[in-house]
């Protein structure tokens, strides 16, 4: 990727690139008045997503889009996540990957383990999770082919990517066991009803009454926070209190609670499996700011070849955003201070993706993904 610029709406890309012959990666903001059908009518030749804020160097943009010029890149549509028909032959050369898929989607972790039996060894991945703030699932991975929902892009590199993966939040209670779940719903803990499991924790501790696992949860983070949940209000609350699956390795992958279902459920950003232990986590801007320089440090870091720095790609939760307020600029400050003149640029996302070596990938949530492209 190469010349990457941030444009004020779609009709000044267009005008600025109509006459182009080159194929353009497009990181569209909730915001900008997007009209597919125009951009489709031109003759550019364009892969994209719609995210819910676009960065570009130390800011952060509703509205805009940033447009990154291809090179040797090859990228893959993939139309239905639930059915992705991945070949090997199509990644064979990669030396690292970037993932932009439907956030909102409910096959997301089947798709990645997909992806990641069809990929080399050794390829370094990232990306994040296309979607708006509304959380309501709509079309927003798109090409000239066509505009889709609960689908991907992919795009393999042969160049080098080294990553850093950080997310700052704490623990606060815990840990829980999570034994019925579907997806990104969470209905049982310890073979018994959510929230029978969460009052008999939160009661001892809080004194408070509760008769639905919302309630538990509810009743935890009332509790830290000192104010009240309600149905219009969850998500201001919630998104200063995720929940964290506890790893073999003792790594903690965040899933953001964003809304429950008609039966009392939690809904979550991400699958929960079964069998998983979890634990209610906190935080402050300190810790989550102080992360994001530890994410850009790990991946300056693993350049040990001392490889020449084309660009730096962040994928940084839209929810760590919104905890930090006016604050995320020094997040955003964190990171563009250690990469000198290197373009930064990247998406607020819903859910970040990131691999563990030649392990697995993992789907994250409220966490901050920084890789250096060389």
């Amino acid at each position: 990727m190469k010349n990457i610029k941030l444009y004020k709406s779609l009709e000044e890309f267009i005008s600025s690139n109509q006459s182009s012959k080159k194929e353009y990666y497009l990181l569209v903001a909730e915001n900008c008045e997007f009209d597919y059908k125009k951009l489709k009518e031109t003759n550019i030749s364009f892969y994209g997503a719609i995210v819910t804020q676009v960065i570009f160097n130390d800011s952060n943009y509703d509205n805009g889009l940033i447009a990154c010029e291809l090179e040797d890149e090859k990228i893959n549509l993939i139309e239905d996540l639930e059915n992705p028909e991945l070949k090997e032959k199509d990644y064979k050369d990669a030396n690292s990957l970037m993932v932009l898929l439907d956030g909102l989607s409910s096959n997301i972790s089947t798709f990645l383990d997909s992806l990641f039996n069809v990929l080399p060894l050794n390829v370094e991945i990232l990306g994040g999770g296309a979607g708006k703030l509304t959380l309501k699932q709509e079309p927003v991975i798109f090409s000239n082919k066509g505009i889709y929902e609960n689908a991907a892009l992919t795009i393999s590199k042969k160049s080098k990517l080294f990553i850093g993966v950080e997310n700052g939040w704490e623990f606060l209670e815990g840990p829980f066991m999570v034994t019925s779940s579907n997806k990104n719903i969470l209905k049982s803990l310890n073979f018994m009803d959510a929230f029978e499991v969460y009052k008999s924790v939160v009661e001892e501790d809080s004194g408070l009454k509760f008769n639905n696992a919302f309630e538990t949860y509810k009743n935890v983070v009332e509790k830290e926070s000192g104010k009240q949940i309600t149905e219009d209000n969850f998500f201001d609350i919630a998104k200063s209190y995720p929940l964290g699956i506890v790893k073999f390795n003792k790594e903690i992958i965040v899933r953001d609670p964003i809304a429950k279902d008609e039966k009392g459920n939690m809904i979550l950003v991400g699958d929960l499996e079964q069998n998983s232990t979890i634990n209610i986590l906190k935080g402050n801007k300190k810790s989550l700011i102080a992360s994001s320089n530890n994410a850009i440090k790990k991946a300056l870091e693993s350049n040990t070849e001392k490889l020449e720095i084309k660009n730096v790609v962040l994928f940084d939760c839209i929810s760590r955003c919104i905890f930090l307020e006016n604050d995320f600029k020094k997040e955003l400050n964190e990171i563009k201070k250690q990469v000198n003149d290197e373009t930064l640029f990247g998406a607020l996302t819903l859910g970040e993706i990131a691999n563990n070596g030649n392990e697995y990938i993992n789907f994250y949530n409220k966490t901050c993904v920084v890789g250096v492209l060389c």
